[in-house]
């Protein structure tokens, strides 16, 4: 016996097997048609929307899976409201065929409770291709406009739209792995025309052929064609990336210092390298500013400008600086602004170290510290002897002294630094080696 689970299982496959077989098929001149499928919630067309040749009478062929009686309708642009009917379709079965039929206009069939609706447009041909530099948003878009580029249609509501057309051009784009542009690279977008026969998209980064490529004539064995505008497309849109680089330190007496996320800095100094990557000739430079405002200051007080492409900086103040990358043409105007964020500046000696006794563990005297930007330090011991003397704080003292461990024993140093924050620090004190045994051979 069947579990209700199976049963259920049965039913449900049995009845998506009905949805599926149920749905009508409808074909536009014998297959030679091309369909597009636009939004059925704000259109209406559940069976889509068909290009023909402009010169090839209409032949429509509708199929169902029920045998009831079949209405054909035509409408036109004020929308299905106004349907009319066509008492000339005829109906064998479950097939309705109608011939003769024209173009440019909605069709509505009827069968029992079930409505479906779908339109017919004149394919229409590009025939001129324009660039147009008088679009607004241009450092955003690009516009063309010419002949034959919309081909129109109507909701069942009455609302026109048009057919999407392809558009081939070339550009720069981002390569994310390679962390650099790629120029040259051929674009395809499929874009709907305004009803105006003008077409908006975005901007290529680069001088370039627009091209309109028509497929649609290859659902009726004809050739594909390309219309393309006569001269190169200048553009004004700005393309900018940039590329940051802070330079890591793996010292661990540094006091490690926490970003907020989308920021960069720590304990100064910090070198960093910043990138910019502009199409064409348009003027960059990197903007230097501080502000209470924050980074979206948009008329910030710029302290430093620089034209490098590479740039090379090192921070070394306390505080936040951003760095604008700023670029503009003649049109359009284009940022990208960076966080640097320098902490204050803190040093602190140990009193005790124990050299030589266990490996990797309190064997090197160092300062811990963080933004400390000049340093200079020097150690001796109770005469007065200097045994080591360094002006790098992240390094520190293994307690030798002409390459042998020095004794046990009280020793002294003398630190001068600055911090990021302009302090001076003047340090003075003493260590304690520690080691059991004296042993004075390494």
């Amino acid at each position: 016996m069947f579990s209700m689970k199976k049963l259920i299982f049965i039913a449900y496959t049995f009845l998506f097997s009905i949805a599926v077989f149920s749905q009508p098929t409808l074909v536009v001149n014998g297959g030679k048609s091309y369909k597009y499928e636009p939004d059925v919630t704000k259109t209406g067309l559940n069976l889509g929307c068909y290009v023909v040749q402009a010169d090839v009478p209409l032949s429509l062929n509708f199929t169902s899976d029920s045998s009831e009686p079949i209405k054909l309708y035509s409408f036109g642009e004020y929308g299905s409201s106004q349907k009319e009917y066509i008492p000339v379709a005829i109906q064998q079965g479950k097939s309705l065929t109608y011939t003769g039929g024209k173009n440019d206009c909605g069709y509505v069939i009827e069968q029992g409770s079930s409505v479906y609706s779908f339109w017919v447009s004149s394919h229409r041909t590009v025939t001129s291709l324009e660039s147009d530099y008088s679009y607004s948003n241009m450092c955003e878009n690009a516009r063309i406009y010419g002949e034959g580029i919309t081909i129109p249609y109507h909701s069942t509501r009455g609302q026109i739209f048009s057919i999407p057309r392809k558009v081939k051009f070339y550009t720069w784009e981002w390569n994310e792995d390679e962390q650099q542009p790629e120029t040259s690279v051929e674009k395809e977008l499929l874009v709907i025309p305004s009803v105006d026969d003008k077409m908006v998209f975005d901007s290529p980064y680069e001088k370039t052929i627009i091209t309109i490529v028509d497929n649609i004539p290859t659902v009726w064995n004809g050739k594909a064609i390309e219309t393309s505008t006569d001269e190169e497309f200048v553009p004004q849109a700005i393309f900018m990336e940039a590329v940051v680089t802070q330079s890591e330190r793996e010292a661990t007496n540094e006091i490690e210092v926490d970003n907020e996320a989308g920021s960069y800095g720590g304990s100064a100094p910090i070198d960093m390298v910043f990138e910019a990557y502009v199409n064409e000739d348009n003027y960059f430079c990197w903007q230097f500013f501080k502000s209470a405002i924050g980074p979206d200051d948009e008329s910030p007080i710029i302290y430093a400008t620089y034209l490098d492409q590479t740039l090379e900086y090192t921070f070394k103040d306390a505080g936040t600086t951003y760095v604008r990358l700023h670029s503009e043409n003649a049109t359009c105007s284009k940022d990208i602004t960076f966080t640097i964020n320098v902490s204050e500046s803190y040093i602190d000696a140990p009193n005790v170290f124990s050299p030589g006794v266990s490996p990797g563990v309190n064997d090197e005297w160092k300062v811990a510290y963080k933004s400390i930007v000049e340093f200079k330090c020097a150690i001796f011991d109770r005469w007065g002897v200097k045994m080591f003397e360094f002006n790098d704080p992240s390094i520190g003292w293994n307690g030798k002294y002409g390459g042998k461990y020095v004794p046990s024993g009280v020793y002294f140093y003398v630190i001068q630094a600055r911090g990021s924050d302009g302090q001076d620090y003047k340090l003075k004190g003493h260590i304690n080696i520690l080691r059991g045994k004296d042993t004075y051979d390494e």
